[in-house]
């Protein structure tokens, strides 16, 4: 009888190891990313900035990482396009009809990533974790009814960014992000589509009391699809 149990056990013992180890394997894929990002930013200042969303490109190159069931890691690089979009103001005495601030960024976010299974072939995840940047470059666009008040001296015509010189101050920037979407499996690769939110934490202008904005962060809802290819490695 003793052996029987011993039998039994061993049995249960080995099933349950091969089922572990043949249950799930880790996963490395990479690929690209393209979408587009709706970007404006959260002013705190003295003067009303009347935004709208600034619809701009983004891409770049994904890597991920699933090490267990349900969990695993994504670090990207990209180059991204954020900035704000001022609608016509009537508030203020700034004879504007229309302002943008393309502000042009290399990232870097490395978020957790979690998915559940919908399907054989089809997972819903979220992902969340800090994002940086690295502003390269910017581009400013105005129209105004009175061209000539961009050079007044006068900060009642219009804030001081107004003039087509001035340059963000801190172009390193930093956040959280968040994103949740579907990934659909096939045997060409991972068709992955998403939606996400930046939150910035760091101000593009200086935020001392004696300067113009105590705030001005990025802020960015981001709709893109994403190709991935498995990679298989054998450590």
């Amino acid at each position: 009888m003793k052996k029987t149990y011993v039998l039994v056990l061993l049995a249960f013992l080995c099933h349950f190891a091969y089922s572990q180890t043949n249950s799930f394997s880790p996963e490395w894929a990479v690929g690209v990313n393209g979408g587009a990002n709706l970007s404006r930013m959260r002013f705190n200042s003295r003067y009303y900035v009347p935004q709208g969303l600034l619809i701009q490109p983004s891409g770049g190159i994904t890597a991920r990482y699933i090490s267990e069931k349900n969990f695993g890691i994504i670090g990207e690089l990209n180059y991204s396009l954020s900035g704000w979009m001022e609608r016509k103001d009537t508030v203020n005495n700034a004879h504007l009809n229309e302002y943008t601030r393309s502000l042009a960024y290399l990232e870097l976010p490395v978020l957790t990533h979690l998915y559940f299974s919908l399907g054989k072939n089809v997972h819903f995840f979220i992902n969340a974790g800090p994002q940086f940047r690295y502003n390269i470059g910017e581009k400013v666009k105005h129209i105004l009814i009175d061209p000539g008040l961009a050079d007044s001296d006068n900060p009642a015509d219009h804030p001081p960014y107004y003039d087509e010189n001035s340059r963000i101050d801190k172009k390193f920037d930093y956040g959280l992000k968040g994103e949740m979407g579907l990934e659909f499996r096939s045997g060409i690769g991972f068709f992955v589509l998403s939606g996400s939110y930046y939150f910035g934490l760091a101000d593009v202008f200086s935020n001392t009391v004696a300067d113009f904005f105590q705030a001005s962060s990025n802020q960015i809802i981001g709709v893109r699809l994403t190709y991935l290819v498995p990679l298989k490695l054998n450590f």
